[in-house]
């Protein structure tokens, strides 16, 4: 199924939109620019930033001939597209996170869907593209000290590093709480406790006689 993400990239003006099947963290974003803005450098021809997006796959090289969608990180979409997939993520769960990236104003924002539970608290972080990419660096330089190849610890040392994962694990707390209000626990925890607070309200045998 994947957890797929909106992408909305600002470039010398223009406005260019992206999907990815796998792209709902808050590390792919800004790892993916990293890769984009070093084979920028890299490549014989002048290329933007977009174009490379739509030619990056999922190991972070420069696909001249784009490989199927599946081996392609970014798949690109018209503005129609866009505006059908963030009616999709104000209204249901489908896309699980929403990316602005904005080369032109240096800033990088990333929306958890409130639709999806297990995001239901986190709302929007907003940070500098350039701080954002440096702390990217960073990380990459501490995965090759140790060599740290898997995505998934990179990801996990990026969100502790950057206080994600406290605020994650609260959301998946409060979505536990909404679990448990819902279940069947709850309704006979509820039950229980009118039963005992009518017991209370009642006085008992002995307090009549006396009375």
């Amino acid at each position: 199924m994947g957890n797929r993400a909106v992408f909305l990239l600002h470039e010398q003006g223009e406005s260019y939109y992206f999907t990815a099947h796998h792209g709902a963290n808050a590390l792919s974003p800004l790892l993916r620019l990293t890769q984009a803005k070093q084979l920028q450098e890299q490549l014989p021809q002048p290329q933007s930033i977009a174009h490379i997006f739509e030619h990056l796959d999922y190991d972070g090289k420069y696909q001249p001939e784009r490989l199927q969608d599946s081996d392609m990180f970014f798949q690109a979409i018209s503005l129609p597209e866009m505006k059908v997939c963030l009616k999709d993520f104000q209204n249901r769960s489908n896309f699980e996170m929403r990316f602005i990236i904005d080369l032109d104003r240096n800033d990088f924002q990333m929306t958890y869907n409130p639709n999806c539970p297990w995001y239901r608290t986190m709302g929007s972080f907003t940070i500098d593209l350039d701080v954002g990419i440096d702390n990217v660096k960073k990380l990459l330089a501490h995965a090759e000290e140790r060599n740290i190849k898997d995505f998934g610890r990179l990801l996990t040392i990026y969100e502790n590093s950057t206080g994600l994962a406290d605020k994650l694990e609260s959301a998946r707390g409060y979505m536990r709480f909404e679990e448990y209000l819902d279940s069947p626990q709850a309704e006979e925890d509820r039950r229980r406790y009118r039963e005992l607070i009518d017991r209370q309200a009642e006085p008992d045998e002995e307090e009549m006689e006396e009375r």
